[in-house]
Order: C-alpha cells, then structure tokens, then sequence
C-alpha cells in the first residue's frame, strides 16, 4: 500500500516487464506522477504542496540509456506506455522538497512537466536529475 496523506493506495510493488530496444537497459525507476503545470494536474499540485503529501495514484517513470517513458495504468502488449520521450531532449531542474513530496521541473518536447515523488526515495531522485543533466 502507498501511503498518501491519510489514504492507503494499492500499487504494484514490482516494475513490470517491460520491452526495450535492443541495447537499451534500464538506468533509473521511479514510483511517482508526471504532470503538465498548465494542465489537469495542477489543482493537485497546489493542494500536495500545501498538505506536504502527494495525492492520487503514482506512475512508474522509467529513464532508460535512450529514452524517458511513462507506463500506462494499465500495461499491455503493444500499449506499454503512455509517454516515451528521447532522453537527449529532456533537462531537469534541481529537486525542490514540500513535505513528503519533492518536485523535479522537466523541460521536455512536449513543453514543461512536473515529477513529482516520495521524499523517501530522494537517493533515486538525485540518481534521475544527475542522469539527465549528463
């Protein structure tokens, strides 16, 4: 289960198998949401800011050797992810804690995101901003 503020969320507690490209492997996992500042998930954004937890279900984000991909909810075969973005054209900000959370800016090509994750895997967090900005 995953602790948000009072509300416990099931989750998959294992990465599933997912294909890459030939010689592409897996540097950093993350458990956590992406989202579009201008977007839908905005009004959470503010409301996790000001509690200091993060609200609603997580995602696995994966930065391979080639490519940052969001999975779908709900995986399947031909329908592995609902982002996949060429890990050269996307640059991240220092992290910034609130809480429980810490929220990594993401200049992507689809314009600027916001990473949201634990606090608890901020080992992780520095692993995926060092990566990017190499």
């Amino acid at each position: 289960m995953e602790h948000t503020g009072g509300v416990a969320i099931p989750r998959r507690t294992r990465l599933p198998e997912v294909p890459l490209e030939s010689g592409e492997f897996t540097e950093v996992v993350l458990r956590g949401r992406l989202t579009d500042p201008a977007g839908g998930g905005r009004l959470t954004a503010k409301a996790e800011r000001f509690i200091g937890y993060r609200l609603g279900l997580s995602r696995w984000i994966v930065l391979t050797s080639r490519r940052l991909l969001v999975l779908a909810p709900f995986p399947r075969e031909g329908d592995w992810f609902d982002v996949s973005w060429d890990r050269r054209e996307v640059t991240a900000s220092q992290g910034v804690k609130h809480g429980d959370v810490i929220r990594v800016q993401l200049a992507t090509p689809s314009g600027p995101q916001v990473l949201r994750v634990s606090a608890r895997i901020r080992p992780e967090v520095s692993r995926f901003i060092k990566a990017l900005r190499r």
